[in-house]
């Protein structure tokens, strides 16, 4: 069959891309020798700038990718990368006096930014939980157990639903330094990544608390967050309630990002009541997504700030990442082979566009015409990381990494029962 000769040429050429270029990139590069650790930020080239400051998204997400690459590809230079990343974190992000992870150090590693934001700490949680399926080390498992009581005795709302954003080193709830354009006390963001969190804690630890409350985000979602067209909303009041600055925007990459992470965490509850409706709802989100977020060349556009019109036609790195998975798990959820076409579309556009051909990685960000932007302009409509450079305090091998190794195991899954009917079949 053309589809199966599809699936295996698409999974050698995902697999290619997670070992050949970007492990090959980072791998070469992020290592700090000097102060130990990782550099806190890399050019485009890969050349570190020794002054940046190191970031806890950035080493979480180095933790969650040297631990995910060691696991199922069995890696052993991911796996040295992997202790080190974990030693990193513990050693110095880990606030040893108030509990949690610092936001920021400085280049030599001592504390510089000490806010406690909801979501990196998320981050923390959910790297931790991927380095103990990693290891199997039952210390491991006990530092994901204790934090996640901790996590939620801290940021969890005890007037309200859902998690607070922002607080100070020792855990005094701040209304600054929050996650949202409009400093609103709550996001879509935040919670998006709890949920992650939780589900990752849920797969390796088994226990009720942690099932209760991933089902509460659930809830929190479709109850909140969702809004009737498929779409996130963005920023929210204490009540859930989202903000008039926010309900005309639209995020593209969350939205299609979320549509499987919501999947991702039904199916770890185990929980066939949940099935049929989240079905409905994901399969919803990637519609909603592709019909207003989705270029013709295969690009997916940053946002919408005007009810879908209005776009923000820049192509970010992160968001053609999650493209791929979220239309793979609507190809797997209802077997419509449009949603496998915007997976070859989408992985086309990356492959022309967003791949650093020249010196490995991805870039940060191209225009709609798939030109990068190497310069870092004072009106870039996305400050949190830099145009100019290939690591930095958010640019990290997350996204793209985890999209390759999803669509090897999601074409791996789907070969096996595509396989599987033709036998039927054919007997």
């Amino acid at each position: 069959m053309e589809i199966i000769k599809q699936f295996k040429k698409y999974r050698e050429i995902f697999e290619k891309e997670l070992t050949g270029n970007i492990l090959k990139f980072w791998n070469s590069h992020i290592v700090d020798d000097t102060n130990g650790g990782f550099f806190g930020a890399l050019d485009r080239e890969g050349r570190p700038d020794l002054t940046a400051p190191k970031g806890c998204v950035l080493n979480t997400r180095l933790l969650w990718t040297y631990s995910a690459c060691a696991r199922l590809l069995n890696d052993e230079q991911c796996h040295k990368l992997a202790k080190r990343a974990y030693e990193t974190i513990l050693c110095h992000f880990e606030d040893l006096i108030h509990g949690g992870f610092y936001m920021e150090l400085d280049a030599a590693n001592r504390p510089l930014n000490t806010v406690k934001h909801t979501y990196a700490q998320a981050f923390a949680l959910y790297s931790l939980c991927e380095y103990y399926r990693l290891t199997g080390s039952s210390e491991v498992l006990k530092k994901v157990q204790s934090f996640f009581y901790f996590l939620e005795n801290k940021t969890k709302d005890p007037n309200g639903p859902g998690y607070l954003e922002s607080f100070t080193r020792n855990w005094e709830c701040i209304e600054e330094n929050r996650m949202a354009d409009g400093n609103e006390p709550k996001s879509m963001n935040t919670h998006l990544h709890v949920l992650e969190a939780y589900a990752a804690v849920v797969r390796v630890w088994n226990d009720p608390v942690p099932r209760e409350r991933l089902r509460e985000l659930l809830t929190i979602f479709s109850d909140y967050i969702i809004r009737p067209d498929g779409h996130f909303g963005i920023f929210f009041e204490k009540d859930l309630s989202e903000s008039s600055k926010s309900n005309g925007i639209i995020s593209f990459g969350h939205d299609i990002e979320g549509s499987w992470l919501l999947w991702e965490a039904v199916e770890i509850l185990q929980d066939e009541s949940l099935l049929d409706k989240w079905r409905s709802i994901v399969t919803k989100m990637a519609r909603a997504t592709e019909r207003v977020g989705l270029d013709v060349e295969g690009g997916m556009f940053l946002e919408s700030y005007r009810y879908g019109s209005h776009v923000r036609t820049n192509m970010h790195w992160w968001i053609q990442a999650e493209a791929l998975v979220g239309f793979m798990n609507a190809y797997q959820l209802t077997g419509d082979e449009h949603y496998w076409e915007n997976v070859k579309l989408s992985w086309s556009f990356i492959d022309k566009y967003v791949i650093d051909h020249e010196y490995g990685e991805w870039f940060t960000k191209v225009n709609r015409l798939g030109k990068p932007f190497l310069e870092e302009p004072v009106d870039d409509p996305s400050p949190y990381y830099r145009n100019d450079r290939k690591a930095d305090l958010w640019k990290c091998p997350y996204h793209n990494s985890r999209a390759c190794l999803e669509m090897v195991s999601r074409i791996d899954a789907t070969l096996e029962s595509v396989e599987e009917t033709v036998k039927n079949i054919s007997v």
